[in-house]
């Protein structure tokens, strides 16, 4: 994979913003300790693995890339 996470929004979902310039959403239900965390713990973040991944610190929880990409194909694609 070629892109990476540059940085991440929080507003009425989570913003994934690519270092090839895309922007991926997600809910705040794509896990449960996201789902329950306060938008303060959510932005106590830090980019991982060179932006493979995000970590979570107040929560401590990690998200992928590549973990992303696959629920987006399986629940929107899917979905049209």
């Amino acid at each position: 994979m070629n892109t990476s996470i540059a940085r991440l929004d929080f507003g009425d979902k989570i913003y994934i913003y690519l270092s090839s310039g895309d922007i991926l959403t997600l809910p705040y239900n794509y896990t449960k300790r996201i789902e329950n965390a306060k938008k303060e713990q959510l932005l106590s973040y830090r980019i991982i693995g060179g932006g493979i991944g995000v970590h979570f610190e107040l929560i401590d929880e990690d998200i992928s890339l590549d973990g992303i990409l696959n629920y987006k194909i399986n629940h929107e694609l899917k979905a049209s």
